[in-house]
């Protein structure tokens, strides 16, 4: 016996009835694919015996995660979260493992499909550091549907023959706005979306049958060297009305730097209303952080804590 198989990423494939009714979404630039049954069994004994003589499966729970530098894929199918259904025709969200070539490079063939029928896609964070490719992450909370299983896996599959990917667009670091001033000296901006999910249980069932977003508490954290921004902000922090606060993902021009700013290419994502608190100042040299709460306003035209533009100038 030997070792002779192998599998890595390939690109997620997003076709859930309501979110892609018109048709599957390939998000690109896939960094990382992970998936996770969440069995639990149990071993029982009894009659005063030392060993456990029954076992049974009492709960799954599979979830998976993905990060992909395609942020305007992914965002312009799911901003915050969605819903995934089947319907047959959709099969919600398919993921694919692509086999490695003994002697060669990859194969078409022997490929690995998992798929999710039902559940939820929930942004999970985006990291944009200076100089760097901007990563963005979500996760996938399954459950089932009548007699579909959550998570299903195909094996000896053939990757789709017309989807070609490749990374082909980058983002990173872009500008930050408070009201108007841009902010210096930034080397890294992270957004927690903060979305939680609930997949629960009842009634016997081993798998979660209703799944639900429970609370929306984004957060982002600021990391700059400008100490000196507690002059603007004051140690007690400051507060922002709707839509001061903007932060920019710029997209890279390939074979080149950035593209234009004048250019509706690239991603903003502007704040609601929000707290804006100075963080440990430390290092040496020194450099500052910054947590940026935003939040929903409520209303007749309610605003949310985050808005995403996936085609927008710099201003």
């Amino acid at each position: 016996m030997s070792m002779s198989k192998r599998w890595v990423d390939w690109a997620v494939k997003l076709h859930a009835q309501t979110a892609q009714a018109a048709g599957a979404v390939y998000v690109d630039g896939i960094r990382s694919v992970t998936l996770n049954p969440g069995l639990q069994s149990s071993l029982e004994a009894s009659d005063g015996s030392p060993y456990a003589t029954f076992a049974s499966l009492t709960a799954g729970a599979p979830t998976g995660s993905f990060e992909t530098t395609d942020l305007k894929a992914l965002l312009d199918e799911c901003s915050a979260f969605m819903a995934i259904d089947d319907d047959g025709t959709h099969p919600g969200i398919e993921f694919f493992l692509q086999s490695m070539a003994q002697g060669g490079t990859r194969s078409t063939g022997s490929a690995i499909k998992l798929t999710i029928g039902n559940g939820i896609l929930a942004l999970s964070s985006l990291e944009l550091s200076h100089q760097a490719p901007a990563v963005l992450s979500a996760e996938v909370t399954a459950r089932k549907d009548g007699v579909t299983a959550p998570l299903a896996v195909a094996t000896g599959e053939t990757l789709p023959a017309t989807v070609y990917p490749a990374t082909s667009v980058i983002w990173s670091l872009g500008k930050v706005v408070f009201n108007g001033t841009e902010i210096d000296g930034l080397e890294s901006v992270s957004i927690e979306f903060g979305i939680e999910v609930e997949a629960e249980a009842a009634d016997g069932d081993v798998y979660p049958t209703f799944a639900t977003v429970r609370q929306i508490r984004p957060t982002i954290t600021l990391k700059g060297v400008h100490v000196d921004l507690l002059s603007t902000l004051s140690v007690d922090g400051a507060f922002y009305t709707a839509s001061q606060v903007v932060i920019y993902a710029r997209k890279r021009a390939e074979g080149g730097t950035y593209v234009a700013d004048a250019t509706a290419e690239h991603v903003s994502f502007t704040l609601g209303k929000c707290r804006v608190d100075p963080g440990s100042i430390d290092g040496d040299p020194k450099s500052i952080s910054l947590t940026l709460s935003p939040y929903y306003t409520a209303g007749g035209s309610p605003v949310l804590p985050i808005t995403i533009n996936t085609a927008t100038a710099i201003a």
